[in-house]
């Protein structure tokens, strides 16, 4: 959980920084949207607002999933807080095997809080060791971070195209849709996993071949952006991914043969005045990861 809201961040981030990348296949007016959007630093200015996201895995083959989609949906206020990492209240749902389970997610910018039930749960302050400064260099527009790895995320597109335009909540956006190179987007997030502490360790046993395996089971993987018209900051971004799992992996794929991965994550009411203030009342996480909150779902 530690780890959750700046890599979240980060993805957004680094999803947005690679939209504001050039290629010499695009045309000429989507690279000037591009440039547009990165000279106007359109990340950094989401200080506050309202955000909603979806993320779904349609996973072909698994059968404890009972042929049924995993999906998360969230949406809620955040506010940039000085000092600290962001502020939000996130009413969310899960939903496994056509069950939805509503959970909270509450952070007031210095602490962090799970609602199960009707009952809140801390998360220990030493799990959120370092969030503040991880989430100082990802807010700074997501670049910091990449830059000292030598990663350059518009390396990830290809063939950036302008679709048109399109409102979102209320503000007319321009549209960019582009495509992903997989192998090198797959082989600049394993940087990223090693040069965090806690997944060295796991990452450091992906070998190349087992990275070549992950990006040749990828059958198409597209990001759309869309961006302010006036102002060049990014209010929402899609993300499409579709595997099918290769005959070399099967086995160890406990039945899984394709599927599909989706991300919608959209801002609205951007830079609007929020107030998050947490429960008033709180029990240790334990209580929760114990079973006993789990076991009346």
């Amino acid at each position: 959980m530690r780890r959750l809201v700046p890599a979240a961040a980060a993805l957004l981030a680094a999803l947005g920084v690679a939209a504001c990348g050039s290629s010499s296949s695009t045309p000429s007016n989507a690279k000037q949207l591009i440039s547009q959007s990165l000279a106007a630093g359109s990340l950094a200015k989401i200080r506050s607002g309202d955000l909603s996201l979806t993320l779904s895995a349609d996973l072909q083959g698994v059968s404890a999933l009972g042929g049924k989609p995993v999906e998360l949906q969230a949406s809620g206020p955040f506010t940039a807080v000085a000092g600290g990492f962001e502020a939000f209240d996130l009413a969310a749902t899960v939903s496994v095997r056509g069950l939805a389970i509503p959970i909270s997610i509450v952070s007031t910018g210095k602490a962090l809080y799970i609602e199960l039930t009707g009952t809140y749960y801390a998360v220990p302050s030493s799990d959120l060791g370092g969030l503040g400064s991880e989430h100082s260099s990802s807010h700074g527009g997501g670049s910091g971070m990449l830059a000292k790895l030598g990663i350059d995320p518009s390396s990830w597109l290809t063939d950036p195209q302008d679709v048109g335009t399109a409102t979102v909540g209320g503000v007319a956006t321009e549209h960019v849709s582009t495509d992903i190179d997989v192998t090198k987007l797959i082989s600049d997030v394993s940087k990223i996993l090693s040069s965090d502490s806690a997944l060295a360790g796991a990452s450091s046993k992906v070998s190349a071949a087992d990275l070549s395996e992950v990006a040749s089971a990828v059958k198409s993987a597209t990001i759309d952006i869309y961006t302010g018209s006036s102002d060049h900051i990014v209010r929402e971004v899609r993300f499409a991914l579709d595997f099918d799992v290769p005959q070399a992996l099967a086995k160890s794929a406990d039945g899984l043969t394709g599927g599909s991965l989706n991300l919608d994550a959209t801002i609205t009411n951007l830079n609007s005045p929020e107030t998050i203030k947490g429960p008033s009342s709180s029990q240790p996480l334990s209580g929760l990861l114990s079973g006993g909150a789990l076991s009346g779902l």
